[in-house]
């Protein structure tokens, strides 16, 4: 029996006729054949060291596979250059990336910092790697996209403090105060107990008495109140059932009370947290 609640305001195929001799044919994008647009980058060696003009090429592949026109070739370029300095230390290289639009003005930066050993001795899994990484965060801005921005963390749940139950017959005060945490939780909020520091509290009045028909009257208030131990409102529920009924096992007449019992308080934390 579901007892009487008063809640708060709360993706081109070409044909032919046979098989042409391709004497001329090249395996992956030809970095000095690179096409040349208005929106070329013109990838600047990395020092004067051959592993410099290794990682450039590299970095010219990952952009033509991304469909960014790209170029080593200077005056190639006309849209975009991109360029690093190269700081060495006892035990690491750190790579410093401008890309600079055509009036010199830079657009994007990335520092990239690599042992000096493996920098002398690179391995095309290394400068593939740099160039890669390197190309991920240009494309946002060589391709027009915008990137996404971050999705900040959620807030934190509102924690609610729960004074124990007591009073009640048979096991109202287990079921009860069981049924109030699990539905408190489902409604987003997260119940503590004892000591902890919660952002809001909630102790309860219960009344038993005797009511005409062999029935009995079960007047449960939960009180709300704020860390400071100020109250802020009430939840009144009010409702009758047979002589005898709360003496036992309280079962689904503990969830009916505890779902009309969050209701109301939850409207009266949001109240108080929009304040």
């Amino acid at each position: 029996m579901r007892l009487a609640m008063l809640v708060l305001p709360v993706v081109l195929v070409l044909t032919g006729c046979g098989d042409l001799p391709k004497p001329f044919r090249h395996d992956g994008p030809n970095v000095a054949l690179a096409p040349i647009a208005a929106r070329a980058v013109l990838v600047r060696r990395v020092g004067d060291d051959p592993q410099g003009a290794m990682l450039a090429d590299a970095v010219v592949r990952r952009l033509l596979e991304a469909e960014i026109p790209a170029t080593t070739r200077s005056g190639g370029g006309g849209g975009w250059t991109l360029v690093a300095d190269a700081e060495e230390s006892a035990d690491s290289i750190r790579l410093r990336w401008r890309l600079l639009r055509a009036n010199g003005d830079s657009a994007a930066e990335q520092t990239q910092t690599v042992p000096a050993e493996a920098w002398r001795r690179p391995s095309p899994r290394l400068i593939d790697g740099l160039a890669a990484d390197l190309v991920v965060t240009l494309m946002p801005v060589l391709s027009g996209t915008p990137p996404t921005p971050a999705t900040p963390p959620p807030p934190p749940p509102i924690t609610v403090r729960l004074t124990p139950l007591s009073g009640l017959p048979g096991d109202g005060n287990l079921a009860l105060g069981s049924a109030l945490r699990r539905l408190l939780e489902k409604s987003g909020f997260k119940p503590v107990e004892g000591d902890t520091a919660a952002d809001f509290v909630v102790r309860a009045q219960a009344t038993v008495i005797p009511a005409a028909g062999g029935q009995e009257t079960l007047t449960m208030v939960w009180i709300v109140g704020g860390t400071d131990g100020a109250e802020l409102g009430r939840v009144s529920q009010q409702g009758a059932v047979p002589k005898g009924r709360l003496s036992g096992s309280w079962g689904s007449l503990a969830s009916d009370i505890a779902a009309g019992g969050v209701e109301g308080i939850t409207e009266l934390v949001r109240t108080a947290t929009r304040k």
